[in-house]
């Protein structure tokens, strides 16, 4: 019985309010709405750092916004702050197990402590430095999606040592391939060990809410950070509740029971942080995909379909038929093999997803099962790479005749090697659209000597 308690908190005619930021009861709440109505008093649950607090920025920051493609959420405690057995099992608890997690508009699953990125909050002049953050199970993740029409959601946290994050980083692989019922014999232990090295690192905390949308044509970013100097940061969850108490003591707040989800504005968080020192700041900026970076004016000359493609969402999807051939010499089916290119060939259905944040997209293929993976970025001075696997090909992205082209120049593997040119791959690629306006794509990969890497070609739609 999760809700016992707050039921009989209700039946006795009282307010109820918690910081739980476990997804599950967060967004269970609401099945104490009518018992609220009935008693006229009202239930609030996540009356924490979330959902409450990152509802509240979220809102301000997907303000005007036509579509909303990505908000995130990062919390970055400081190494010297005081931790606790809860907090320790409640980070543990998460690593290595999978949760649900809206991406490009469909449910998933990610898991607890994967996919660490490097995170830096900053307010005018005072920055962090540079933290992991992991991706963690939290209300948001089972809640903006829907509240908010947003696309993906993902919420994160870290460590601020580099080591002690990388270590749960390894659990996290672990877990699953071990088979390891619970990580939660190693709470005591592995909370003394952290203490011995609470003066290293530093007492400041940071938070990031980050969204990414569409306004009109126009993609843009818009980062949220907030900095909490001195070791104050374990007081931000209950700094919601305090708003959230005042309300209720002004006759604001409607009686029902519902979680804590934009219930006071990005000002009211602000004001009420600023008595635990906090400090903050918003940032705005337009996204530019990096082929309309690379290619300049002349991107515009491409047909529409092509520069829809792109000019991707943080996760745009795209399908439709592909004809492959593949790789006859051995050393074809090596340098294919290395790529991670297709080793089986015939009409399939090609399905492309393309991750973007702006300054590299992750495109997944995937024919009939078999999928493979590259990294384009764009580096002003460099031009744009495509990594495959551990190569890397620098290419001469340019228009003609209306369809884009992607010879490759030069090469390097595991990023430091150069590739000679009599071994680096002939790339015969191109893009443009079909009689009926559709995206159509050739892409051959060949060796100099003519012997075949690869080959796909058809046709995508948007999905």
């Amino acid at each position: 019985a999760p809700y016992g308690f707050a039921k009989q908190v209700l039946r006795a005619g009282a307010h109820y309010l918690d910081i739980a930021d476990g997804a599950a009861f967060v967004a269970g709440i609401g099945a104490l709405d009518a018992l609220a109505k009935e008693q006229g008093v009202c239930a609030w649950s996540g009356a924490s750092t979330t959902p409450a607090l990152s509802s509240a920025i979220a809102a301000d920051l997907c303000a005007g916004l036509d579509e909303v493609d990505l908000i995130e959420t990062s919390i970055l405690p400081g190494n010297k702050t005081p931790r606790g057995l809860s907090v320790m099992r409640a980070i543990l608890g998460q690593i290595g197990r999978p949760f649900a997690q809206t991406r490009g508009g469909r449910l998933g699953a990610a898991m607890g402590w994967a996919d660490s990125q490097r995170i830096a909050p900053k307010v005018g002049a005072t920055a962090l430095k540079p933290r992991l953050a992991a991706l963690v199970d939290t209300p948001d993740a089972a809640l903006f999606p829907r509240h908010f029409n947003a696309a993906t959601v993902t919420a994160r946290a870290g460590l601020e040592l580099g080591l002690f994050h990388r270590s749960l980083g390894v659990l996290r692989y672990l877990v699953p391939a071990l088979r390891i019922p619970s990580l939660d014999p190693l709470s005591k232990p592995l909370l003394t060990l952290s203490n011995l090295f609470t003066e290293f690192g530093s007492d400041a905390g940071g938070m990031r809410v980050r969204v990414l949308g569409t306004r009109g044509a126009q993609r843009q970013e818009r980062v949220w950070d907030m900095i909490i100097p001195d070791g104050h940061g374990p007081k931000t969850p209950v700094q919601p509740v305090v708003i959230l108490l005042d309300q209720l003591l002004a006759g604001q707040a409607k009686p029902g029971a519902r979680p804590a989800l934009a219930a006071f504005t990005r000002a009211e968080a602000e004001a009420q942080l600023a008595t635990i020192h906090a400090i903050f700041e918003r940032r705005d900026r337009d996204l530019i995909p990096i082929f309309e970076q690379a290619l300049g004016p002349a991107f515009n000359d491409l047909p529409n379909a092509v520069q829809q493609l792109h000019r991707p969402a943080y996760v745009s999807r795209f399908k439709g038929m592909a004809e492959v051939r593949t790789a006859t010499t051995l050393l074809g089916k090596l340098t294919a093999l290395a790529g991670r290119f297709p080793l089986k060939g015939g009409q399939v259905v090609a399905e492309v997803e393309i991750a973007a944040d702006y300054q590299s997209e992750v495109w997944t293929r995937n024919m009939s099962g078999t999928r493979f993976c590259s990294t384009l970025r764009y580096t002003r001075g460099q031009g744009v790479t495509e990594q495959f696997g551990p190569l890397t090909f620098n290419l001469d992205l340019h228009v003609s005749d209306g369809a884009l082209h992607f010879p490759v120049t030069k090469g390097r593997a595991f990023g430091m090697f150069p590739i000679p040119h009599i071994i680096t791959p002939v790339s015969e690629t191109t893009e443009t659209v079909d009689a009926e306006g559709r995206f159509v794509f050739d892409v051959r990969l060949s060796l100099p000597s003519g012997g075949l890497i690869v080959h796909y070609r058809g046709m995508l739609e948007p999905q």
